[in-house]
């Protein structure tokens, strides 16, 4: 029986150790998508977004998705960069926290919290001004989305 018993742990342990090796690697492949080459990009896109909003609407329109885009020129009944005037968006301000889910980020600034995704052209923008909320149905209310 002793003999069972080393030839079960001989052949068990191996798997065990596989499996475990299995998710170690699971979970980095996990961390590097979260905060990968990506990431990085998405961060730039939300500062240049929260710096062109006042000193360049026309080319922070560009940043927008086209979907946040014609829901913010439909709701101010105004083009794009007009619109952009009028909205009560924070100043630029450092990155804090960039978290990428696939092709969706969240960029948390200093003064502002700006959502994006992620198109073959690079990242735009989908909302923008948000604050979070203490509700958890609508976790954050944005002064621009697209929906």
């Amino acid at each position: 029986m002793a003999r069972q018993h080393c030839y079960l742990a001989n052949v068990i342990l191996p798997f065990r150790r596989a499996a475990a090796v299995l998710g170690a690697l699971v979970v980095l492949g996990t961390l590097t998508a979260c905060n990968g080459a990506g990431s990085s990009q998405a961060g730039q896109a939300a500062s240049s977004f929260a710096g062109l909003a006042k000193s360049d609407p026309s080319k922070a329109c560009a940043l927008l998705t086209e979907h946040t885009r014609h829901k913010v020129e439909k709701d101010a009944k105004k083009s794009c960069p007009d619109a952009l005037g009028d909205q009560d968006l924070p100043d630029a301000s450092a990155v804090r926290t960039i978290d990428v889910y696939g092709h969706d980020a969240r960029v948390v600034l200093d003064q502002d919290v700006v959502f994006l995704a992620q198109f073959p052209d690079g990242w735009k923008v989908t909302a923008a001004g948000c604050k979070p909320q203490q509700h958890q149905d609508d976790p954050y209310e944005c002064e621009i989305s697209g929906g």
